[in-house]
């Protein structure tokens, strides 16, 4: 994001934008669409540099406007000094009047709107101030193009996955008997933020006990003990998000949790081995599913094995039987994911971030995920330290 006080934009972020403009204009020719009416946050963020509330991007041939209120005005300086970029100002709820005077001086007579991001209310009341001028639902134009991260892309997600190992590693050294899960989860975001994170990417999932077979266990007031804790949590730097999984265990495992987690970890090895440019992400789910499959807990994988990652912490493609010919590329970050889940027992989920590559595939994380890394001394006896 641009310093504010600056305002101006550096020479990266408009080679980014003119870049990121450039590959969809292409899309749009190829589409047969004049231009389109860009209104998802993330969206915007990613082809301009610039996030606001409320804010609206119109992308033609020739122009790329950002429409948005005065909340906005000193900071959009910098992008209405670009030439790549121009600005207008009015006020919220009369901005489909100035997308309707911008398509009168380009000569639109039709419009591309993202139907995944924009609600029903405001299609209509949009359609209302337009007149004649024809909306086109689209999907996944942008996020097609933000599926392949830049070098820059990757840095910062592996940013965020140093800073969130750090967090991590720093809760465990102080986790002692009684602190909740709800106390774990604040610290945990804390201590993300004052290591350089905007935040959390998402809300961290920690699952101590048997609340560890809850696939998204909200964080509550069980004190955590010996016995499992699965922490699925992830940090953001500069709009990337970071989504790893780890599962420990302090004191002795419960039956069958060892060897729930060695099937869970073959499943994980498995899949990420598979990963690799043109291969199928329906048949790398299945790859991994087999796995648990075979050990008799197919059952007891019920979600999908992943999912990308990059500016919203689940984007296409995913890992599911549903991606049938969904093939991976060079440059897509994709979380992998399987878990097995015993309910009143506990569960194990082991999650990373893999980078596709031109030859195969690479993980970002650096945190060990073997069996003997996942068991902790008993916290009767102490902290949590490895």
């Amino acid at each position: 994001m641009t310093d504010v006080a600056s305002l101006e934009l550096t020479d990266q972020q408009i080679t980014s934008a003119r870049n990121r403009l450039a590959q969809l204009r292409k899309k749009l020719a190829e589409g047969g669409l004049p231009g389109i009416l860009v209104s998802s946050e993330h969206d915007i963020w990613y082809l301009t540099g610039f996030v606001g509330h409320s804010a609206l991007l119109m992308v033609t041939a020739n122009r790329a406007v950002i429409i948005c209120d005065r909340r906005y005005e000193e900071l959009l300086q910098a992008w209405d000094a670009c030439e790549l970029f121009e600005v207008v100002m009015g006020a919220r709820h009369k901005l489909g009047a100035e997308v309707k005077r911008l398509a009168g001086e380009e000569g639109l007579e039709q419009v591309g709107i993202q139907a995944e991001s924009m609600t029903i209310a405001f299609r209509d009341g949009l359609a209302k101030s337009l007149g004649s001028l024809e909306l086109v639902a689209t999907t996944d134009v942008v996020a097609t193009l933000r599926q392949c991260k830049t070098q820059e892309e990757v840095a910062l997600i592996e940013q965020a996955i140093g800073i969130q190992q750090d967090a991590l590693e720093v809760m465990l050294e102080d986790l002692t008997p009684g602190m909740t899960e709800a106390q774990f989860t604040a610290r945990l975001e804390y201590e993300m933020r004052m290591r350089g994170a905007e935040g959390a990417s998402f809300e961290p999932i920690i699952g101590s006990g048997p609340n560890s077979s809850v696939i998204h266990h909200m964080p509550g007031d069980r004190p955590i003990g010996d016995g499992m804790l699965l922490v699925d949590w992830g940090a953001k730097v500069d709009g990337y998000c970071s989504d790893l999984t780890r599962t420990f265990c302090f004191g002795p495992m419960p039956e069958p949790m060892e060897r729930v987690y060695e099937v869970v970890l073959q499943a994980l090895e498995t899949a990420i081995a598979a990963c690799k440019p043109g291969a199928d992400c329906a048949q790398i789910d299945a790859a991994a599913r087999d796995v648990i499959t075979a050990a008799d807990w197919g059952d007891q994988f019920p979600h999908g094995l992943g999912h990308g990652l990059g500016m919203d912490v689940h984007e296409s493609p995913y890992f599911s039987n549903r991606s049938g010919g969904t093939l991976l590329k060079p440059g897509m970050i994709m979380t992998v994911e399987p878990g097995v889940y015993l309910p009143g027992v506990g569960g194990v989920r082991i999650e990373e971030d893999v980078l596709i590559t031109e030859s195969g595939s690479r993980v970002l994380s650096t945190w060990p995920r073997d069996l003997d890394s996942a068991q902790r001394p008993s916290l009767k006896a102490g902290k949590g330290s490895r």
